[in-house]
């Protein structure tokens, strides 16, 4: 088996752990064993709770993790997990990058091979992750973070649905001009966030007042899962290309992406990761909406002193405000007048 049917493998084995629960033989983390074994048991292919992409290494009782370094893209550490009543100890590896999984792959395929020849599983994985320590290098200085990518690629996708509707449309992109929500056209807001996992159905909220609806208003989030790929049709350089060729003041729409951080959408920082668009969901921000925000606090209760709050909304929760097409037809009719 050459070694890129190997890291295929490992990468379809990835996908299907993320698509939802398995049979992990009893162990209580998703996860497949491999054929290769050490003395404490097979190697396993697992994924984290955000679906990162995860290799578990069997270990025996009184074996330590020692002389391992890594930094930026990849965690390890010690885990233990239960079957049946018995725990069981491993090498834990994760991978944060996405945009690494492929380089990541080719780590796991290595490791596998040198346990396979004997060598044990904590020097295995020293020896490659030293060997492959330049490719997994990650440095924040010279790329735009995965994520700051994935969120203006969500918010372009809207504006080029709304440039289609009107060439002026691009006037109630109104985040990067310091407005709460990132669409506004009068007293009607849509707020737009990306996951970057397969399945995700959590966001980030920045605020107390980023989920209130505008006053006397109304507020729509809209919900994009994109998942990084090699060609992907999604891009900063594509969407960005596209919706200055549609917008009537070309000026004035790159004075917004500078102020998204992005003056040249064909700036390589930008390009380095390309998308497609797994789903989309649009939903109606009301009070039955699961949110944190100023007005739902008892009078007399004031938050001084408190700064940026964050906080995680599970959407699986808000299915009762999920809008269909025509809500969704209406809503980008309303924001491009």
């Amino acid at each position: 088996m050459s070694d890129r049917t190997r890291v295929e493998s490992a990468a379809g084995q990835w996908t299907i752990l993320r698509a939802g629960p398995r049979d992990s033989g009893g162990l209580e983390v998703p996860s497949i064993p491999l054929h290769v074994a050490s003395s404490a048991g097979p190697l396993r292919l697992a994924v984290g709770p955000g679906g990162e992409a995860r290799l578990l290494l069997p270990l025996e009782a009184q074996e330590e993790l020692a002389g391992i370094d890594v930094d930026g893209a990849l965690v390890v550490s010690v885990s233990s997990f239960l079957q049946g009543r018995r725990a069981h100890r491993f090498l834990d590896i994760v991978c944060l990058a996405v945009d690494l999984e492929p380089v990541f792959g080719n780590v796991v395929d290595e490791i596998i091979k040198r346990v396979s020849s004997g060598c044990g599983c904590v020097e295995a994985a020293r020896t490659t992750l030293e060997d492959f320590r330049t490719l997994l290098a990650s440095s924040s200085t010279e790329q735009v973070q995965r994520t700051r990518v994935a969120g203006l690629i969500g918010e372009l996708v809207v504006l080029n649905r709304l440039l289609a509707l009107s060439p002026s449309a691009w006037r109630s992109w109104r985040g990067p001009a310091g407005d709460r929500h990132d669409f506004r056209a009068a007293d009607t807001s849509l707020e737009v966030k990306a996951s970057i996992r397969a399945g995700s159905v959590q966001v980030t909220i920045n605020g107390l007042e980023q989920l209130e609806p505008p006053r006397g208003g109304t507020l729509h989030l809209a919900h994009f899962v994109l998942e990084p790929v090699f060609g992907g049709l999604l891009t900063i350089a594509g969407l960005g290309r596209q919706a200055l060729e549609r917008a009537d003041d070309t000026a004035g729409l790159r004075a917004l992406l500078a102020g998204v951080g992005c003056p040249d959408v064909q700036n390589e920082a930008w390009k380095r990761v390309a998308f497609r668009l797994e789903r989309d969901a649009l939903y109606r921000v009301d009070g039955a909406f699961p949110r944190i925000v100023a007005s739902i606090f008892q009078a007399g209760i004031t938050l001084s002193g408190v700064h940026d709050v964050t906080y995680v909304v599970d959407l699986s929760l808000a299915s009762g405000g999920r809008c269909g097409v025509h809500e969704l037809d209406s809503l980008l009719r309303t924001l491009a007048r």
